[in-house]
């Protein structure tokens, strides 16, 4: 059913002679610098020579804290090659479709896909956002599977997919599952969060309880904005109503927001409240991400890819430089600067999860997650500022190698771990028969 355990050991090494964009304010750029690594700490961050006879020369390699993706339906990747433009076709009728035929293997290898795309495309922390728990074991695969492949973030418990707005979703199994998860058990990788309708998709009676449960847990809260009031033909996403009912704060998560009037950019700001973007998939099926405005605000903005089953793909660097195209087109160049766009897809996704603390930068005593880049890739070169060429001419083929929590999961451009390889290679194979179960059930045409 599920695959041996074959998570890489924790590897020590000294790496020299690198080109290393720390993203710590102290630190900055440096160029020639030494990296060391042990236990999983990064323990030094120095420039010139290391004295180690075993260090690895890292000569024309640049480094670079992992990525950190703020939100992703990674139940939802097997997906992928049946969401297109043709009537019945689009993202949310295959949800509707497929979703409820997903079964627990589903369900594991779905999220083992996309986190082995994840790691070769440098996302190294990922938030899990599941909103189709059907069963405990579903919440428990899920977070095995993310367990299994080794890459930090959070697990995010929602309803099971396409619930009736007035059925509350299982809050029996959300407090059983944090007995079943206790604090310790994932070996700092994971943390776990609610994800949660909202005012706007629920009455009253469903949404106060399930947001009390929530904080009475000390669970952080994650909801879509997404379309919220654009049907009524109005720019809003009824944010404001959120933070008159006490419901916004630092322990909020606001995904998309696409349709944010001024008040409720001030309302997010006033309360410390989050943005997760998902660009590519904001600009395909809602509008505009509103970037320099959340920004300008002092919105605390960062980065995801949403979901494998729309036409995407998790290359944040090539992410960026849309972003950085479109916010130019729109509002000229201002806030949206490469250095602010890196910072959107490290340090501030980590900060958006908590985790400024252990990941986000290449600062002494964070955790080692990692990437390493080829900087002699012709894309990259002649390179003059370092985060305008990453985010203006960088891509993922540039990344050679990646370490979670000081384990390399990405080594000369190819998964290390076995299991990962066959998530991909198999992926066909399980989307084919997921989609015959549900034809078989008279779900799917």
């Amino acid at each position: 059913m599920f695959p041996e355990p074959d998570l890489p050991a924790r590897t020590d090494l000294t790496i020299t002679g690198l080109t290393v964009v720390t993203m710590d304010p102290h630190l900055g750029d440096l160029v020639d610098a030494t990296v060391t690594v042990e236990s999983g700490v990064i323990t030094a961050v120095t420039t010139g020579p290391s004295g180690d006879p075993d260090a690895v020369d890292g000569s024309g390699l640049i480094a670079l804290p992992g990525f950190v993706d703020t939100h992703w339906h990674l139940w939802n990747s097997l997906l992928r090659g049946t969401v297109g433009d043709a009537p019945g076709r689009d993202y949310f009728s295959v949800k509707r479709g497929l979703g409820p035929h997903h079964d627990i293997e589903d369900f594991y290898w779905a999220a083992r896909f996309a986190l082995a795309e994840a790691v070769t495309a440098g996302i190294t922390t990922v938030h899990n956002w599941d909103h189709n728990v059907r069963s405990p074991e579903d919440a428990d695969v899920n977070v095995q599977a993310q367990l299994d492949a080794g890459i930090r973030g959070r697990f995010s418990y929602g309803p099971r997919d396409s619930t009736p707005s007035g059925e509350q979703m299982d809050l029996a199994d959300l407090r059983a599952f944090l007995d079943r998860w206790p604090a310790g058990c994932t070996d700092g990788l994971l943390d776990f969060g609610v994800a949660l309708r909202g005012p706007y998709r629920t009455p009253a009676d469903v949404y106060r309880p399930e947001w009390t449960t929530a904080r009475a847990l000390g669970m952080p809260i994650t909801m879509h904005c997404d379309r919220c009031l654009r049907e009524a033909g109005c720019r809003s996403c009824g944010l404001t109503r959120l933070a008159d009912e006490g419901l916004l704060g630092p322990d909020v998560q606001i995904v998309h927001a696409v349709h944010a009037s001024p008040d409720d950019i001030t309302a997010l700001a006033e309360t410390g409240t989050r943005v997760s973007l998902s660009p590519i998939t904001e600009l395909r099926t809602m509008g505009f991400p509103l970037v320099s405005e959340l920004m300008a605000a002092g919105v605390p903005v960062s980065l995801s890819t949403d979901t494998l089953a729309m036409p995407t793909a998790p290359d944040v660097l090539t992410t960026l430089r849309a972003v950085e195209a479109v916010e130019t087109a729109r509002c000229g160049a201002g806030e949206v600067t490469p250095r602010r766009l890196l910072e959107m897809a490290t340090i501030a996704g980590a900060r958006d999860l908590g985790l400024d603390g252990v990941t986000g930068s290449i600062t002494p005593g964070k955790r080692a997650d990692l990437l390493l880049l080829d900087g002699s890739a012709a894309n990259l070169l002649p390179t003059g500022d370092l985060a305008e060429a990453l985010v203006r001419q960088g891509r993922a083929t540039d990344i050679v190698t990646v370490m979670v929590d000081g384990r390399v999961l990405l080594e000369n451009g190819r998964l290390v771990q076995a299991s990962a390889q066959a998530a991909i290679d198999e992926a066909d194979a399980r989307r084919d028969a997921l989609v015959a179960r549900a034809r078989a059930a008279g779900a799917w045409e």
